[in-house]
């Protein structure tokens, strides 16, 4: 491969979730089989950098690059000369066309924004709610045991996959996790409900699944203010046996929690919404049922 020569084609751009003045300065250089890419990354708080390639000149990006190390990833400050080193020979055998570069760099530290799944390329919403960053639409990571509603793709398209809760478990993506009861009390406290009644079992709070509801697709009108931006949608379940029910009237969430029984000892705790009230019901059920998952940030 001769590297001389495709450097002479690459181009470098960048494209980001905030301000236009957050990358800049962007160069390259070629080291022995290495390319060396440079930056600088302006604003408060901290990143998550991406880079990704094109051999269209743009036309259409690929996955974010897997083997990039130094200034790439989670947690990166601001700062002036950062350096990506991209390992191509183990990316890719040979580069051919008009390459392009582009990076991304996306912050947590605001009230909302977007972060790509960088197993599958998907982009997913999300909202701070107090102290908690919280996937703001269901997750859509397709894996053993889970499934589309009916299994029809356009159903994960809109409400993304039911998961049993062994599948729950591992399905979010790096840097993200199912969220436990405690955290989903810790949300449920912050919009309104008193510690009681987060600790309650069945429907609990006043107000609170009016605030987390989205202000569409529930049945009957049973939408909500989506107030909080948790944007939470009627995704229905999946029993044991494989019916799927409740789509467009019900949403249910897995919980990491199991729940601590003598006789239910393959239970484990969700929440769940109905359209005709609004309240958020805390309860148990066998974790062979498909339920949709919101991940919550590390």
């Amino acid at each position: 491969m001769n590297y001389t020569k495709i450097l002479i084609a690459i181009f470098l751009l960048f494209s980001f979730a905030l301000k236009a003045q957050e990358v800049n300065n962007v160069r390259f250089e070629q080291v022995g089989k290495q390319i060396h890419i440079y930056y600088d990354l302006q604003g408060e708080g901290t990143y998550n950098i991406s880079i990704y390639y094109s051999e269209g000149n743009g036309e259409n990006y690929g996955n974010a690059l897997i083997y990039v190390t130094d200034a790439v990833g989670e947690n990166q400050e601001s700062g002036i000369n950062k350096m990506i080193i991209w390992d191509v020979l183990e990316e890719k055998e040979k580069l051919s066309g008009e390459i392009k570069f582009k990076i991304e760099a996306i912050s947590f530290s605001g009230k909302s924004g977007y972060f790509e799944d960088k197993r599958d390329g998907k982009r997913y919403s999300w909202v701070r709610i107090g102290a908690q960053i919280w996937m703001a639409e269901n997750l859509n990571y397709k894996i053993s045991d889970s499934w589309c509603y009916d299994d029809k793709q356009i159903n994960c398209d809109k409400y993304g996959r039911l998961y049993t809760w062994k599948g729950a478990k591992k399905a979010c993506p790096v840097g993200w996790y199912l969220p436990s009861d405690n955290d989903w009390k810790q949300m449920e406290m912050v919009l309104g409900m008193s510690q009681s009644e987060a600790d309650d079992r069945f429907g609990r709070g006043r107000s609170e699944a009016k605030k987390i509801k989205s202000t569409s697709g529930w049945d009957n009108n049973g939408i909500g203010t989506n107030s909080s931006g948790f944007n939470a949608l009627p995704g229905g379940s999946r029993g044991s046996s494989g019916s799927f029910v409740s789509i467009d009237s019900c949403g249910y969430w897995w919980l990491s929690s199991e729940y601590s029984s003598p006789h239910l000892n393959t239970y484990a705790w969700s929440r769940y919404l109905n359209f005709d009230d609004d309240q958020v019901h805390r309860d148990s059920y066998n974790n062979a049922f498909g339920f949709s998952v919101r991940c919550l940030k590390d």
